[in-house]
């Protein structure tokens, strides 16, 4: 039952049936109103009846024409019992394709009347509890939608981090994407070294940097009216303008803001990890640079050692030549002693065949290594 009494209109231009049903409903903490015809009770609709006892045959309006009057008029809620002593299938469906809720003959017993009553009570509550139940779904669905576009804001938010390279990338989208919760705030970022702090004007005050560094001392998660402080590693997180009358929006942004601040913390020490592999693939880069260079350095001596050396021997070759007249050697002299140069002319080439063989190889691996730094470079 609602907090005021049951309202209830009894209408009919019959007096006597009025004191009898009016009678009837005695004693059960009915609020009842009596009117003589159709105009009265349309005049008293601001009362806000419950339940309205409607007489079809009335002068003037007819009970009918009262009922499409009170629904046109919007008063969907208030059930009308018609009360008739003609209850043939025109007269009822009339009544009801009017917007009649049900039907009781006249001069009907007390207790039909009152459990009629009842049902109507009944009906009344069971709207009521509906009414409540779709509004609580109501209200659920929507929480569960704005849910799922402020998750689906996360997502986007963690999708586009993986593609940031750079602080400064990552840190603008930390603040676009406060912005599309409704919200401002400022972000410091740092990694080993270096510390970066953003705010919607693209560049931090001296004031914001200086609020940065003391709430990056607070807790993990920590809030103070409208704002909310988030400190994971690597990452700051300060958010202001939150609607304090909404505790549980606030509620499901503190979730969804927490994600925000560890996958930027995650990207982070993904960027700080990528940064140090680049490091150590630039030093080893430069290693091969320093071995390539001191391998051609290398190869470019012992092309002219080996060019030397060919000199020297034909030089000495034509010097003992040319001694041999001046020495007056037998012929078996001369032969004897060209047969010892031109062994260790032999010998020498052998060992030039060699080292050609070794050159060659080192010249493979120069060209390879130019080509490995080559490749290194474009990719960069």
């Amino acid at each position: 039952m609602p907090d005021r009494p049951f309202c209830i209109f009894v209408v009919d231009d019959d007096a006597l049936l009025r004191l009898v049903i009016t009678d009837q409903l005695q004693g059960q903490n009915y609020q009842i109103h009596e009117f003589s015809n159709g105009e009265e009770c349309l005049a008293a609709m601001d009362l806000a009846p419950n339940l309205i006892l409607l007489d079809i045959e009335m002068p003037g309006l007819s009970g009918i024409e009262v009922c499409r009057r009170i629904r046109a008029d919007g008063n969907d809620d208030v059930q009308v019992m018609f009360v008739s002593a003609h209850d043939d299938l025109e007269i009822l469906l009339t009544a009801f394709d009017a917007g009649g809720n049900d039907f009781i003959p006249k001069n009907a017993k007390k207790d039909v009347l009152l459990r009629k009553v009842d049902l109507a009570i009944e009906a009344e509550q069971q709207k009521r509890q509906l009414q409540s139940q779709l509004s609580y779904a109501q209200q659920t669905a929507f929480t569960a939608m704005s849910s799922l576009g402020e998750t689906g804001t996360v997502l986007q938010f963690l999708r586009t981090s993986f593609q940031c390279v750079t602080f400064q990338h990552l840190g603008s989208l930390l603040i676009e994407t406060l912005q599309q919760y409704g919200l401002n705030g400022l972000v410091k970022l740092t990694d080993t070294v270096n510390e970066y702090d953003f705010s919607p004007e693209k560049i931090c005050t001296p004031l914001e940097e200086s609020i940065l560094t003391y709430v990056a001392k607070l807790g993990r998660i920590y809030q103070a009216g409208d704002r909310l402080v988030f400190n994971f590693s690597h990452v700051t997180l300060l958010v202001t303008g939150l609607d304090t009358d909404d505790p549980d929006a606030i509620g499901r942004l503190r979730d969804h803001l927490a994600i925000l601040a560890e996958g930027a913390s995650a990207r982070v020490e993904a960027m700080i990890s990528e940064q140090q592999r680049l490091q150590e693939a630039n030093a080893r880069l430069e290693g091969v640079k320093e071995l390539t260079d001191l391998l051609m350095e290398i190869e470019a001596n012992q092309q002219a050692n080996q060019a030397q050396m060919v000199n020297l021997a034909e030089q000495h070759k034509m010097n003992m030549e040319s001694a041999f007249i001046h020495l007056g050697l037998t012929d078996s002299q001369e032969f004897l002693l060209h047969g010892y140069v031109d062994e260790l002319t032999t010998q020498m080439d052998n060992l030039f065949e060699n080292d050609n063989k070794l050159a060659l190889r080192l010249n493979q691996i120069v060209e390879k290594q130019k080509s490995l730094l080559l490749s290194s470079q474009v990719s960069r």
